[in-house]
């Protein structure tokens, strides 16, 4: 409970963002990547309607799920190889089978199948810029990491809390991006002419009977998006994927079905957008 107690004052606390801001607008257009678990699958869709519109984006942020994707994009993976890699994760490897434990090792089995399919060790490797979302656990206030080594970075923007340890950087401990920035937009903001955020946590009605377990991820989903609803205005253009409330956050065994909701939404928005225009 003492833990429970302390995550949520974390959850409360007002984050600032601590990375030195390159020269303004050095590019086009940036696309911030929220968390959301296994609705994350969701920005695999999202990203595969864009480069059908011929859409080029030139730099990534992301949190936890976001983190990932970002990474794997960044990276030089298409739509397609993300989605196979998605099909091919072990559910019981990557959840906490259940229950919470702070020595599950998804954080390694999310590592090693990242390694299996990415070459560069490095963020000034990948062939797209990424700054990726996490929070220091001692501040309790968000950093951006956009250099060094890409998998400690990932693992630590990853590191759901209840679920995983915290991670060790350099004699700090950070845990999950999304805890205090599921929507880290202001890496993007002064460098890039447009931003574009997408959400993947809508917020939908609820049954009144909910275990422990479901009642927890309940009031993180409502943190998550009262951190979310304040960075949306700093976006250009902003896609909530709807419909995902119905996805658990556990739920890597429907890598296809999510990908094909987040798909849709992204086709639906850009034609939204050629109406308007």
């Amino acid at each position: 409970m003492k833990r429970f107690i302390g995550f949520i004052s974390l959850m409360l606390t007002i984050p600032v963002f601590s990375q030195t801001i390159p020269e303004p607008h050095t590019c086009q257009l940036g696309i911030t990547l929220s968390g959301g678990a296994a609705r994350g699958y969701a920005h695999i869709g999202v990203l595969r309607a864009f480069e059908e519109a011929g859409i080029d984006i030139d730099f990534i942020s992301g949190s936890s799920m976001g983190a990932i994707v970002g990474l794997l994009y960044a990276a030089g993976k298409t739509p397609d190889e993300m989605l196979d890699i998605a099909k091919s994760l072990k559910k019981r490897r990557v959840t906490s089978a259940g229950r919470f434990s702070f020595r599950k090792k998804g954080l390694d089995y999310m590592e090693q199948v990242l390694k299996k399919h990415i070459a560069v060790t490095t963020f000034d490797q990948l062939k797209k810029p990424l700054f990726l979302c996490v929070t220091n656990f001692h501040s309790g206030r968000y950093e951006i990491i956009s250099e060094g080594e890409i998998f400690t970075a990932v693992r630590a923007s990853a590191a759901v809390p209840f679920v995983y340890r915290q991670q060790i950087i350099n004699g700090t401990a950070y845990i999950d991006g999304g805890v205090v920035n599921n929507l880290p937009v202001e890496p993007l903001r002064d460098v890039c002419r447009t931003v574009v955020g997408i959400s993947v946590n809508p917020i939908e009605q609820k049954s009144k009977k909910m275990s422990l377990k479901k009642q927890i991820m309940r009031v993180t989903e409502l943190m998550i998006n009262e951190n979310e609803t304040r960075r949306i205005a700093l976006c250009n253009y902003h896609l909530e994927v709807p419909d995902l409330g119905s996805i658990d956050f556990e739920d890597y065994d429907q890598p296809e079905k999510i990908h094909d909701m987040g798909y849709r939404a992204a086709k639906e928005f850009l034609l939204q957008l050629r109406i308007k225009n």
